[in-house]
């Protein structure tokens, strides 16, 4: 097959074993697992202080709790995909850098991890927005809550393309998953300094778009110049 007819999703498979669609849906119910089992968990702390269903639901409703939990698990998800790095001194570097179409195969493969991250990332938050809309377990700022948590972890998988640059795997390591949640958590601070204000939540993920494209491009290119090669 020539690199010029391989997809996205075919470039994917070829690195990962899964086509885009089948590793998106993997990183959502992996991400929307992780948050149920979480809420549930402090659910059921709440429930043996409280003794009443009711109560503990009430208890947990409109508080930081539920949204910090999905920023958190949904940050988890962006964490373990943005390690996912084939350089060459790693096992199958150098076997992946002789694949059918080189480093452009490994850009296409990149490019379909972002989209199956960002689709991930949107079916795990409207998962958390059920919680809300069925009236399980209220937020402080319904959608708006969920809108500027997406928006921040948008932002957050820019800054990690950047956070790649750095050569030292230990201080990546130690630097990606700090940059996603911390990202992530202004997400769940801003709605109560703005008063839940959807504008703000817009204007970030507006801005999250254009950062994410350039920052994608950057690190490919420092990829290829730096560590591919």
């Amino acid at each position: 097959m020539k690199n010029n007819t391989l997809t996205l999703s075919e470039a994917h498979k070829i690195y990962t074993g899964n086509g885009m669609g089948m590793y998106a849906l993997k990183l959502s119910i992996g991400g929307i697992l992780m948050y149920s089992a979480s809420v549930f968990f402090f659910f059921i702390v709440i429930l043996m202080s409280e003794g009443s269903v009711s109560e503990a639901t009430k208890e947990l409703s409109g508080t930081g709790f539920i949204n910090t939990f999905l920023t958190i698990d949904a940050g988890i998800i962006l964490t373990i995909t943005g390690f996912m790095n084939y350089d060459k001194q790693l096992p199958g570097g150098k076997y992946f850098r002789t694949v059918t179409g080189g480093f452009d195969t490994y850009r296409k493969m990149k490019n379909a991890s972002l989209i199956a991250r960002v689709i991930s990332l949107i079916l795990i938050l409207t998962f958390g927005a059920a919680f809300d809309l069925a009236g399980i377990f209220k937020l402080a700022y319904g959608t708006s809550d969920i809108i500027y948590i997406g928006a921040f972890l948008l932002i957050s998988i820019g800054e990690v393309n950047y956070v790649s640059r750095i050569r030292n795997p230990a201080v990546m390591g130690f630097t990606t998953p700090l940059i996603i949640i911390a990202t992530g958590l202004l997400g769940v601070i801003l709605p109560n300094v703005f008063e839940g204000n959807i504008c703000i939540a817009l204007a970030v993920a507006l801005i999250a778009v254009p950062f994410i494209i350039i920052s994608q491009k950057s690190m490919l290119k420092n990829y290829e110049k730096n560590k591919w090669n």
